[in-house]
Formats: C-alpha cells, sequence, structure tokens
C-alpha cells in the first residue's frame, strides 16, 4: 500500500464523517453554505440533511476506493526504486 493513499484516503473518510456529523448534529452553520442553503430555501431541511448524507457516503466511498488502490486504468501510481 501506498503512504500517500492512505493518507489521503483517510482524509477523504474524516470529511465523510464529519459530513454525517453535519446532517444528522443540531447545528445550523453547515446549513449556511451557498449551495446547502439553495437547497434548503427551495426543498426544506429534510433534503438538505439528505444532501449532506448523500455527500458523506460519496466521500467515504471514494475514501474507500483511494486506501484499496482503486483507480482509473490511464492512471498508474509513481514507483520509486529503494536505493
Amino acid at each position: 500500500m501506498n503512504y500517500d493513499d492512505a493518507l489521503v484516503g483517510s482524509i477523504a473518510i474524516v470529511l465523510a464523517i464529519i459530513s454525517f456529523a453535519f446532517a444528522i448534529g443540531p447545528w445550523q452553520r453547515p446549513y449556511e453554505l451557498r449551495s446547502i442553503s439553495a437547497v434548503r430555501e427551495r426543498f426544506g431541511k429534510p433534503i438538505a440533511r439528505g444532501v449532506w448524507v448523500a455527500i458523506a457516503l460519496a466521500t467515504f466511498s471514494a475514501g474507500l476506493a483511494i486506501i484499496n488502490g482503486i483507480r482509473p486504468s490511464y492512471a498508474t501510481p509513481h514507483v520509486t526504486a529503494n536505493p
């Protein structure tokens, strides 16, 4: 496993946990972001919470994919030789 992949994947998973906490928590500040605020004003707070859950799920799955080394076929990791 590449340590860079582990770092980026773990950061993505931490951000997923934070996004999920925004969805289930009592905070109002995350709903003041421009995009989420537009969703909340148009569709209501339950849908805005759903957007936070969707962001959390997408970020979590991306983090797992990064940690497992899944990447597009055109992307090859930089391999360095040990001296």
